[in-house]
């Protein structure tokens, strides 16, 4: 697909590239439930994340929580951030981390998540989903907004590498047996904010 992977080089400087991250757990296996095509609010019983009082339309909402294939983008994530802390990049040592991908996507990400080793991650790179499109019964099509530079900071001072920047992006996500594994994460070129975006801290 078009556009650049989505992981940040850590060098201060360096060019922006390619995101990825998972679930705390370590178990990054989403439910295999149909992703809603309509994209509805999540029901009363699991309450969307909160919108900033200052929150205006198009901003994030987190109505697409419930997505399976966010679940899966949202476990690759977290697991990309908690293997750039840990300092590994061997796929014999980052099971959980690959678990969240495709063959195809580890074919990408390994080595990106190796170029992206040396700062500390305080979470996954933020991200909010701004649109979801089922484009077969087991692909899934995300449009997103990524933070995707100014996030990771210095292990010793605890200091941004580099000023904030928020891009848009498109995800593919794809269906194997039960679980759903990311495929694909590039850049669009698409302008977004802060506001598009939700942080999540370790």
């Amino acid at each position: 697909m078009h556009g650049n992977r989505i992981l940040l080089i850590a060098a201060a400087g360096a060019i922006s590239c390619l995101t990825a991250c998972s679930d705390g757990a370590s178990d990054v296996t989403p439910p295999a439930a149909a992703v809603a095509a309509n994209a509805a609010a999540p029901t009363p019983t699991a309450p969307p994340a909160p919108v900033p009082s200052t929150a205006v339309a198009g901003e994030f909402d987190g109505r697409f929580d419930r997505d399976a294939a966010v679940t899966a983008l949202r476990g690759y994530l977290r697991e990309q951030a908690l293997a750039i802390n840990a300092g590994v990049a061997d796929a014999a040592a980052v099971p959980a981390f690959t678990a969240t991908l495709t063959p195809n996507g580890r074919s990408w990400a390994l080595p990106l998540l190796a170029a992206n080793l040396g700062d500390r991650m305080p979470g996954p790179y933020p991200v909010g989903v701004l649109a979801s499109t089922r484009a077969g019964d087991d692909r899934v099509e995300l449009d997103l907004c990524l933070q995707d530079r100014g996030w990771q900071v210095e292990r010793t001072s605890g200091e941004p590498v580099n000023a904030a920047h928020y891009g848009g992006a498109h995800a593919v996500v794809l269906r194997v047996g039960e679980a759903w594994l990311v495929d694909d994460l590039a850049t669009t070129g698409a302008d977004c904010g802060a506001g598009d975006v939700v942080e999540e801290r370790f």
